[in-house]
């Protein structure tokens, strides 16, 4: 049976945070080893939640068990942002994410969006490329205590 999505509830950030930290995890080869720790510790830090919260985050479910995430939130220049795409290690290659992602530009769309934007992690660009992400800048991401690492931020419009 394939996951429900459905809105994140707010007393589901423990299990969100636990979500995000096991699926950068997995996929962090694209970084040196260190930066594991500092992720998850950003992902601790009190203003995460907050962050999380204040986009359209729907997450996948199966049997009570978050398996991934997605959202979106108004972006630069009218373009959404596509956020928080993440799928736990048990539930990847499953076509978890392309349907997460769908989603979150589908209900960008229904807010009259038609371009969007995001900041992919190293690893994931190639994942992005087969969803008609392109290139648009580098950048970095904060993980706090003066740790950063170098992202993608990408468009489709």
């Amino acid at each position: 049976m394939p996951p429900t999505l459905r809105p994140l509830r707010p007393d589901e950030m423990p299990a969100l945070v636990a979500l995000h930290a096991a699926s950068f995890a997995a996929l962090a080869t694209a970084y040196p080893p260190h930066l594991v720790p500092a992720y998850a510790a950003m992902l601790r830090a009190p203003d995460y939640p907050p962050e999380v919260l204040a986009s359209d985050l729907w997450v996948a479910e199966r049997d009570g068990r978050l398996l991934g995430s997605a959202g979106w939130c108004p972006g630069e220049d009218g373009a959404a942002r596509i956020r928080k795409v993440f799928v736990h290690p048990d539930a990847a290659r499953q076509g978890l994410a392309t349907r997460l992602v769908r989603a979150a530009e589908a209900r960008a769309g229904a807010a009259g969006h038609r371009r969007f934007m995001l900041r992919a992690y190293l690893g994931a660009v190639p994942f992005y490329e087969s969803l008609g992400y392109r290139a648009d800048r580098p950048g970095e991401r904060s993980l706090g205590h003066g740790i950063s690492m170098p992202v993608l931020f990408m468009r489709k419009d």
